[in-house]
This record gives C-alpha cells, structure tokens and sequence, in this order.
C-alpha cells in the first residue's frame, strides 16, 4: 500500500525541481522533511509542501506508522510553458517562457530486511 501526492502546475522550472528531488528520493519521511526545511533553494517549500500532503494522505489511508515511512518514488516532470515577451534590443520583443512543473511523491511502508524464515 502506498500514499500518493501530486501537485500540478507549480511555477517551478523542472532542472530546479530535479535538483532538490534527488536528494529526498529514497529517505525516511522525518529526514526528507528535515533536509526540506533548511535547503536554501525555493523548491524545497514546495517540495516540502507535497511531501506533507503524502504523509497526510498516508494517515488517512492508516497504512501505518508514520515514522516507517519511505520516500519511494519522486519526480519533477514538465508542465506548460506561460509565454510572456519583454523589451529587446531595437524595440524588438523578447519571448520569455515561464516553465511549470508537475510533482509526483509517492510514500510507502519499509521494507525490514531481516532473515527468511524456514
């Protein structure tokens, strides 16, 4: 069983997304949120912000103790570009793009890697 939190359409560029994502993949819960809280990167309150919206809906789901729980799969995927122009050289107008993100965090219980039972 697994708790899922998707945030769609944040304004945040994916390669910055991707940098703070890759260091809470694969991280208990209370240390992904420790890491979140004092990366100095704006990416870390939004990732931060969804990561908790996993945990809440883990707790709904009670798929059980909240300390047991695993970042197990985290992405940043692209989303639709705002176009905006500014002034350019020669009085030409400049396209901008404003890139979106799409973020996927999937939490799930640990796996105790014990001996096999005969």
């Amino acid at each position: 069983m697994e708790a899922r939190a998707i945030l769609r359409y944040a304004r945040l560029a994916p390669r910055k997304g991707r940098r703070v994502i890759d260091l809470v993949r694969g991280k208990d819960v209370g240390e992904a949120l420790t890491l979140l809280k004092f990366l100095p990167q704006h990416a870390s309150f939004i990732i931060e912000k969804v990561l908790r919206s996993a945990i809440a809906n883990a707790k709904q789901k009670n798929i059980g103790d909240i300390d047991d729980l695993v970042v197990s799969q985290a992405y940043v995927d692209p989303g639709p570009a705002l176009k905006r122009f500014k002034a350019g050289p020669m009085g030409r107008a400049m396209q901008r793009k404003k890139c979106m993100s799409h973020i996927t965090m999937v939490l799930s219980p640990r796996v105790s890697k014990g001996r096999g039972q005969q």
